[in-house]
């Protein structure tokens, strides 16, 4: 599977980094920095697009201004993506609105488009799409395995790790804690990370998406203490 990460900033770069040190040794991961200047008003998206593009089966667009996103149904002609994640860390950069557009724009064109409030919450739950079962696989809502001695925790073993890498920080950094505590430190471990979505309050939500994201690990870390018991 070809996968392609398209980021403006430190934050798309992290996706970027953790999903080509860690995705499978068959997938063909590559990254591909935006860097052009966006002004105020954009009159033609076309004057905006990359070029050199390289072809992928799916396109993950970590935009951090929301005309990139606009221009994902561009960018889906040049490389042929036949699936698009394009998750959500800040409603600034992908407004429900605007995902919303894009979705039924993409899909009359055969193509799968999902845009997860935060990336950490995808699930089997939202796709049939096969790309993105693939890397589903890998990447996406928590899911770990513990092994606990004298009711503390011994090891976790990431079994899929948010795409940004935390489930993995969070794994290395829970060894020794009581597995009472083990949930709360997952949570304070997932900010100290530190997670990359925002801090403001959501109405959808009515919570945070930091705070919806660090939920994710402390319900893997639930779960797998529950299976313990």
């Amino acid at each position: 599977m070809k996968v392609l990460i398209l980021y403006q900033g430190d934050y798309g770069k992290r996706f970027w980094d953790n999903i080509s040190q860690h995705g499978p040794a068959a997938w063909e991961v590559k990254g591909f920095h935006y860097t052009k200047k966006i002004p105020t008003f954009v009159e033609e998206l076309s004057d905006y697009l990359p070029q050199g593009l390289p072809s992928c089966d799916l396109l993950i667009s970590v935009q951090e201004h929301p005309v990139v996103a606009e221009m994902i149904p561009l960018f889906i002609k040049q490389i042929g993506a036949r699936a698009v994640i394009a998750p959500v860390d800040n409603k600034v950069h992908l407004s429900t609105g605007l995902a919303r557009q894009l979705k039924k724009k993409l899909e009359q064109a055969g193509v799968e488009f999902l845009h997860p409030m935060t990336f950490c919450t995808l699930s089997e739950k939202m796709t049939k799409n096969d790309l993105i079962l693939e890397f589903l696989k890998y990447f996406g809502r928590p899911e770990v395995d513990i092994e606990l001695e004298n009711e503390k925790v011994k090891e976790v073993r990431v079994i899929r790790d948010a795409p940004c890498g935390n489930t993995r920080y969070v794994a290395e950094h829970l060894i020794g804690t009581h597995m009472k505590d083990a949930v709360e430190s997952s949570g304070i471990l997932h900010h100290n990370h530190p997670c990359m979505a925002t801090m403001v309050m959501d109405p959808e939500l009515g919570d945070t998406l930091m705070h919806h994201a660090g939920l994710q690990m402390k319900l893997a870390m639930e779960e797998a203490i529950k299976g313990k018991k």
